[in-house]
């Protein structure tokens, strides 16, 4: 009887897990399309470091009000690892959370408050997530560090997708649908690590870029 029991309880789990999460596989994009220099002495001769998302985007409106995340590797010899990392447009800082282990169950917030705008009226929102996944810093750094395999995503602590992602060091995107964001709320995207790609020297999982495309700007 509890083998039996048992079993239903996992197919019913199984279901309820399904109907709860919608799931999104991430599309390869190329660095060259989200990157540009900040000018070029000649052709083949770019000045300065790639800059992310260089003139218009969703950030022409769009911000996040505060980013935070349930662990943080320590500074190490001045080179931070916070969340803030994965919000700050430069793809050689990363957010590699603090856990020992891969990191399973460890996430990050991003908060959207809108709250004390008393001019906004409603109409923003976001539709893409924009991803470098691992640590961006150059090829090396990437592979030795851990990246995400599969993320759940939860709007306001409900569950919304599960975010499967490409183990590649390039740039990605993941179509998430429309979420917009009301006047006089604060909306909050969690994003849990459930699956990673192990590094080949460190365990620590990392993200260089979680950011934004959407709508309501222009």
């Amino acid at each position: 009887m509890n083998v039996y029991f048992t079993g239903f309880f996992l197919i019913f789990s199984a279901l309820l897990y399904s109907q709860q999460f919608k799931r999104i596989k991430a599309k390869q994009g190329k660095d060259e399309d989200y990157f540009r220099y900040q000018d070029y002495a000649a052709p083949d001769k770019p000045i300065g470091e790639p800059i992310f998302l260089k003139g218009c985007s969703w950030y022409c409106g769009g911000s996040v009000q505060v980013i935070s995340a349930s662990s943080e590797l320590s500074e190490n010899k001045g080179i931070t690892y916070s969340a803030a990392n994965a919000h700050d447009f430069d793809k050689n800082t990363a957010w590699i959370e603090g856990k020992p282990g891969y990191g399973v169950g460890e996430f990050i917030e991003y908060h959207f408050d809108f709250r004390d705008l008393q001019d906004y009226k409603g109409g923003l929102g976001i539709t893409k997530i924009l991803l470098a996944n691992g640590y961006k810093k150059n090829k090396q750094v990437w592979e030795n560090n851990s990246r995400i395999q599969q993320l759940k995503m939860y709007v306001n602590g409900e569950p919304y997708a599960v975010l499967n992602l490409i183990d590649s060091f390039e740039m990605q995107t993941i179509d998430i649908g429309t979420i917009k964001f009301p006047s006089n709320k604060e909306t909050i995207l969690k994003f849990e690590i459930t699956k990673v790609y192990e590094g080949k020297r460190y365990k620590d999982t990392a993200i260089s870029l979680l950011m934004f495309d959407g709508i309501g700007v222009h």
